[in-house]
């Protein structure tokens, strides 16, 4: 394999692991509210 298409490949892995890194916390906020939603609904049938 060529070094430049070595490090083409290279910057796509690095550049894709960026954006899952910004993505992470985004995620980490939408289960955290799930879980926070699935709670008052579980509360609302329960005492409802």
């Amino acid at each position: 394999m060529h070094s430049t298409q070595q490090r083409r490949i290279v910057a796509r892995v690095e550049q894709r692991m960026a954006m899952v890194d910004a993505l992470e916390p985004q995620v980490a906020a939408a289960r955290a509210a799930a879980a926070i939603l699935r709670s008052r609904f579980v509360a609302e049938l329960t005492t409802g």
